[in-house]
């Protein structure tokens, strides 16, 4: 099995990573990309293979696109005529639909749609998937893949734009949340450093105990709040300055650019 990258950025080399250290052999993944200092990185550092565009995606059995979503299309019709039918193509581009891939194809070729998140790095991803034309064999390699990676979900691809707003998205904003409990700490006089890590600490706590628990948010918030306490007060703060209502709000936000994108 021969896997290819068009593209190292940012969401590509935390897959490609999260890869070799959940298992993938080295050997198995061919890499491209336009900023030389990323291959020379990834050919020294990982010694995976790096293959001119053409030749890569004439190579490989499973060509994961991670270029960006504004150029993807355009890519691929420069790339079509070298591309292998029985390729699986697997895209990471949020906002482009199955359907644009393959009617800038003209085949009838076998295409995974993923959203993965960054945590693909320390193979804590929460991933989605869709697909078109995909038999049976070549899907499930794509899931076990996937599974190197983290947690995988099967989305239907009209849904996709809502799990973008809760997994693809939300590691932005849970580092801002741990950012801004932590600047609240050096405001208090505790150190940066020192109560970053305590915040992540409390974080990897807490949301290790939801999911654990198997009990409802709420209910997990009831426990804390101890009648007249400081954790009721701080709750309260937050629920007078819509704290809920601008996180729904950004999901809501992330979801329309989401959809303008594909229909773009």
């Amino acid at each position: 099995m021969k896997i290819g990258f068009l593209g190292i950025g940012n969401m590509g080399s935390s897959i490609l990573k999260g890869f070799l250290k959940n298992g993938v052999n080295k050997n198995q993944i061919f890499i491209y990309d336009v900023d030389k200092n990323k291959v020379d990185y990834f050919k020294n550092n990982l010694e995976v293979t790096f293959l001119e565009k053409e030749q890569l995606v004439n190579t490989v059995d499973f060509l994961i696109l991670a270029v960006k979503p504004d150029i993807i299309l355009s890519v691929l019709k420069e790339l079509k005529n070298h591309i292998r039918k029985e390729t699986v193509i697997i895209s990471i581009a949020a906002g482009v639909s199955i359907e644009k891939i393959l009617n800038v194809l003209e085949y009838e070729a076998q295409v995974v749609r993923i959203m993965p998140n960054i945590n693909a790095e320390i193979t804590l991803s929460t991933t989605s998937y869709c697909y078109e034309n995909v038999i049976d064999e070549n899907l499930k390699t794509v899931v076990e893949l996937l599974e190197k990676i983290g947690s995988v979900y099967y989305i239907t691809e009209n849904k996709f734009n809502i799990f973008t707003a809760i997994a693809g998205c939300s590691p932005a904003y849970v580092y801002l949340f741990i950012d801004s409990l932590a600047k609240g700490a050096q405001k208090m006089g505790l150190n940066k450093k020192e109560s970053l890590n305590i915040v992540i600490d409390a974080v990897i706590g807490s949301t290790t105990m939801l999911k654990e628990s198997g009990k409802h948010p709420w209910e997990l918030i009831d426990n804390v709040c101890s009648p007249g306490g400081t954790t009721i007060e701080g709750v309260c703060t937050l629920e007078e300055n819509n704290f809920q209502q601008v996180i729904v709000k950004a999901v809501e936000n992330t979801i329309k650019k989401d959809i303008s994108l594909n229909n773009s």
